[in-house]
C-alpha cells in the first residue's frame, strides 16, 4: 500500500462503500420488519415531470451549499414521469454548474453493480460460472488465490462478499497518477490471505470486485475497462461514462470536482485515483446511471441495447446469500435495502471526495440515484430516502412488542463485545476496526442496549427470540446462538459484514463507557468524515466558495425530458 494510501486510509474506508454501520442512534434507515400497505403499492404521487421535479427540487434546496457544492440525480419510473438532473456546482473554483446529461460524477462502488453485470454476461454466454473456483479463470494470469484446505473461491462468493479474504478496504487511492498500475499486477502484489472458508461469512472487499474484474478481462481476452466499454456502455449509450484513470482528455463531459469544507463554503480538492478500477473508479453521469438502471428495473435492454437477457436479470436479483432470514441479505452484486422482505436493493459508494446512493424497486419499477461531489455531512441516503418515502417504499417504524419470556436469559447471553468483518482486524488500518467496535449489554426486561466506540447508545426490544429491533423501530440486530455460545451478530443496516464475539481479553470497550475512544458516532460514519480531509499531495486546485444561495429549483441547472 502506497504512502499516500496510508496517510488517507480514513478515506479508504469511504471508498469501500461502507460509509455507516448504522448502530448509532442518529441513524434514520428503515427495516423491513414493517411492511407497507399493499393498497398503496400500485400508486403514483407525482401526476407529471414538473411535479416530481419540483419535489426532488425541494430535496435539495437544503443540501445545496451545505451538505455539498453540487450533485447528480436521476429518479427512473418505469411507465411514469422521471427525472434527471444536476444542481449546484461542478467545481466551485471554474464556476461550472453541474448537469445531469452532462457532468460525469465518480459514482465510487455504485460502480461495482457494473462490474457484477459484466460477470453475469458472462455467466449467461458460458463464458464464466458462478460456482467455478476463480483460479479456472486465471491460467494465463499473474493473479491467483491462495489455496486452503476450504472449498474454491468463486464468482459467486466475490459477488457476495463472502470469498473470506482478509479485509484490506484501500481500493489503491493514489494522489499521482503516475502511481497507478496495471490491474493484474495491483491485484498479485496486493493479493489478501483467506481468513474465513468462503461463504461462511460476509465481509465486503474491493479486492474480491476488482478480482471480478480481472477475471472478467482474463475471460475475453481483453482489458476491464475495454470490456465494459463494449459490452455494458455502448448497448446502452452511456457515452460519458468510464473505469480509465485518469479519466481521458477526451471523454464527453467536463468530470466534476470533488471538493472540501473551507469554512462555510467548498473549495475544490487534490484529484486522486482509484488502481483497483472494477472496484470503484466508475465516473458517470446522472443519465448514464438511470440508463444503467432501466436495464435492471425492466428485462435487461434499453431502446433496443441489451445487455442481460431477462432470465439473466432474474438471476441476477435472486437471494444469493442470507446473512440472517430477520435482516437484508445479497442478491448478485446488490444488496438489500430497508429490510430483507422491502422489495428494495441497492449499492452505496464513495471515493475521497464524492458519495452515491442508488436503490431501485424492481416490483415497482422505480429507480433513485443521488451523487455529491463532496463529503462534507450528510450523505445521499438521505435524500434517496426521501424519495422512496414519497413512493411509499420505505417500510414504516413499527412499535415495539411486549417482553417475551426468556428475554432477559437472552439478553445476558448477547451481552458483549463485537467487531465488524469488513474492516481490518491487522496491521496499519487496525484502528478502524478499533473504532467501529459495539458492545451489547442488557437493559431490564429482554431490553438490550448496544453503547459504539463514540459513546452513543441505543436501546433495543426482542422480536423474537434473539431478534430485536430498535426502540424507534428503525433497525434490526440479529443473532447467531449455538449451543448456548453467540457465533455472530447482524444489523439490519449493515449489510456489508457481520460483527463477531470479541474475546473477553481483546475487548477495547467497558459496559456503559469507552477506553480510550473518541469516535464521534460509529464506525466508518466518524472514519468517511475524518478522511474526507486528508489532503493530497499531486495536483492542488485552489477554489473560490460557493456561496450557497437558493432559488426555486433548489439549484437545479437543466430540465431533463422524462427520457
Amino acid at each position: 500500500m502506497s504512502s499516500v494510501s496510508r496517510r488517507g486510509f480514513l478515506a479508504a474506508l469511504g471508498a469501500s462503500g461502507i460509509a455507516g454501520l448504522g448502530l448509532a442512534s442518529d441513524r434514520t434507515r428503515a427495516t423491513g420488519v414493517a411492511r407497507r400497505n399493499a393498497e398503496s403499492l400500485g400508486s403514483d404521487p407525482f401526476e407529471s415531470r414538473d411535479e416530481l421535479a419540483a419535489f426532488v427540487d425541494e430535496r435539495m434546496r437544503g443540501r445545496i451549499g451545505d451538505a455539498t457544492p453540487g450533485a447528480s440525480v436521476a429518479v427512473v419510473v418505469e411507465g411514469g414521469p422521471s427525472l434527471v438532473a444536476g444542481y449546484g456546482s461542478a467545481n466551485v473554483e471554474a464556476g461550472v454548474p453541474a448537469r445531469g446529461d452532462e457532468t460525469p460524477f465518480r459514482i465510487g462502488s455504485v460502480g461495482k453493480l457494473i462490474t457484477w453485470t459484466a460477470v453475469m454476461q458472462g455467466v449467461e454466454r458460458g463464458v464464466l460460472s458462478l460456482d467455478e473456483d476463480v483460479n479456472a479463470y486465471l491460467d494465463d494470469s499473474a493473479v491467483t488465490v491462495p489455496e486452503t484446505d476450504d472449498e474454491p473461491v468463486t464468482l459467486r462468493h466475490l459477488g457476495t462478499h463472502t470469498a473470506g479474504f482478509a479485509s484490506a478496504l484501500d481500493p489503491g487511492i493514489v494522489a499521482n497518477p503516475d502511481a497507478l498500475a496495471p490491474l493484474e499486477t495491483l491485484l498479485a502484489e496486493e493479493r489478501p490471505d483467506r481468513v474465513r472458508p468462503p461463504g461462511a461469512l460476509v465481509g465486503y472487499s474491493n479486492y474480491g470486485a476488482a478480482l471480478a474484474g480481472h477475471v472478467v478481462a482474463e475471460a475475453h481476452g481483453t482489458t476491464f475497462e475495454g470490456y465494459v466499454q463494449s459490452e455494458v456502455f455502448e448497448p446502452l449509450d452511456m457515452s460519458h461514462s468510464t473505469f480509465a484513470q485518469p479519466v481521458p482528455e477526451d471523454h464527453p463531459g467536463d468530470p466534476a470536482a470533488g471538493h472540501e469544507r473551507d469554512g462555510t463554503g467548498f473549495t475544490t480538492a487534490d484529484e486522486t485515483f482509484v488502481n483497483m478500477r472494477p472496484a470503484g473508479s466508475m465516473t458517470a453521469t446522472a443519465s448514464d446511471v438511470a440508463a444503467f438502471v432501466r436495464a435492471h428495473l425492466g428485462d435487461g435492454a434499453v431502446d433496443g441495447g441489451r445487455v442481460l437477457n431477462p432470465e439473466t436479470v432474474e438471476a441476477m436479483h435472486d437471494r444469493h446469500h442470507v446473512r440472517h432470514p430477520a435482516v437484508t441479505n445479497w442478491r448478485y452484486g446488490f444488496h438489500e435495502y430497508g429490510g430483507p422482505d422491502a422489495g428494495l436493493v441497492g449499492h452505496s459508494g464513495a471515493t475521497v471526495d464524492f458519495a452515491s446512493r442508488l436503490v431501485l424497486s424492481r416490483d415497482r419499477g422505480v429507480g433513485v440515484f443521488v451523487n455529491y461531489n463532496a463529503r462534507a455531512g450528510e450523505s445521499p441516503a438521505a435524500v434517496v430516502d426521501e424519495i422512496l418515502a414519497a413512493f411509499d417504499l420505505l417500510p414504516s417504524p413499527a412499535r415495539a412488542p411486549a417482553a417475551k419470556p426468556g428475554g432477559r436469559a437472552r439478553a445476558e447471553t448477547v451481552a458483549g463485545e463485537y467487531s465488524p468483518t469488513n474492516l481490518p482486524n491487522a496491521g496499519p488500518l487496525h484502528v478502524a476496526d478499533v473504532l467501529a467496535h459495539v458492545a451489547v449489554e442488557p437493559a431490564g426486561d429482554g431490553r438490550l442496549r448496544t453503547t459504539t466506540a463514540g459513546g452513543d447508545a441505543r436501546e433495543w426490544v426482542e422480536t423474537e427470540p434473539y431478534v430485536y429491533r430498535a426502540v424507534d423501530g428503525r433497525d434490526v440486530l440479529a443473532f447467531e446462538v449455538d449451543d448456548g455460545a453467540v457465533t455472530a451478530m447482524n444489523a439490519n443496516s449493515d449489510p456489508t459484514g457481520v460483527h463477531l464475539p470479541v474475546p473477553f481479553h481483546e475487548r477495547r470497550l467497558l459496559t456503559g463507557s469507552v477506553v480510550g475512544g473518541t469516535a464521534a458516532g460509529f464506525g466508518l460514519s466518524l472514519a468517511g468524515r475524518v478522511g474526507c480531509r486528508v489532503r493530497r499531495g499531486w495536483r492542488r486546485v485552489r477554489g473560490a466558495r460557493r456561496d450557497g444561495g437558493e432559488s426555486d429549483s433548489g439549484g437545479r441547472n437543466d430540465a431533463e425530458s422524462d427520457g
